[in-house]
């Protein structure tokens, strides 16, 4: 299997409060923030999501960053802490305007395991739960559900990210097709869940993490 086939098993994820009248600054200077971030070693993949509904609702974060890292070493290495001494940081619309909430997460299962490359898929279903026990139990039943396929619908991936100061989460990308599936089989969860729907997606180039 070729470096670019393999898949990651990090996740840098960001979640992000502002104010409605920055949302489309901040969408168009995120672009090219991700763009940056992708040509670092080891950043594969960038996708950010908007707030659609569900958990949170009192105060939810608007925008979900998510990217996917081939380890959490790429957080570490020279390139990456020279780029972020040499950025300047967030733009001056954003200083005192921005909350962000930022987990460094391994992956410790995926559904279907080989998804790597992934399909671009619209919809995010992201599930906290509640303890380290639940995301174990739900690591060891997609073990033995790895080799199964998933039905009839190609477009759906679960993985459970977990970082060292926070409850693991479950992230389910999914296109609209899947959607019903979805809310039947998750409905009796009792985790806190929300929706969002993606509006950047894009993959590092090869030949740069090489």
């Amino acid at each position: 299997m070729t470096e670019s086939m393999t898949a990651p098993n990090a996740v840098l994820y960001l979640a992000t409060w502002l104010p409605s009248e920055l949302h489309v600054q901040f969408s168009t200077w995120c672009d090219e923030h991700h763009r940056e971030q992708l040509a670092l070693p080891g950043f594969m993949r960038a996708r950010r999501f908007e707030w659609v509904s569900g958990g949170r609702e009192d105060d939810p974060p608007q925008y979900l960053t998510m990217y996917d890292l081939d380890s959490l070493d790429a957080l570490h290495s020279d390139a990456y802490v020279e780029h972020t001494k040499s950025s300047g940081g967030l733009p001056d619309f954003l200083r005192g305007n921005i909350r962000v909430e930022r987990r460094n997460c391994g992956v410790l299962a995926a559904l279907p395991s080989a998804w790597w490359p992934p399909e671009s898929t619209p919809l995010l279903n992201l599930f906290q739960l509640n303890d380290d026990q639940l995301a174990v139990g739900l690591q060891e039943h997609i073990s033995k559900l790895a080799s199964t396929p998933v039905g009839s619908i190609s477009d759906f991936t679960l993985r459970i990210i977990d970082s060292d100061d926070n409850e693991p989460l479950v992230l389910l990308d999914h296109g609209d097709a899947a959607t019903g599936m979805i809310d039947t089989i998750t409905a009796a969860s009792g985790s806190l869940r929300s929706s969002w729907r993606c509006a950047f997606d894009e993959l590092s180039d090869p030949s740069v993490q090489a």
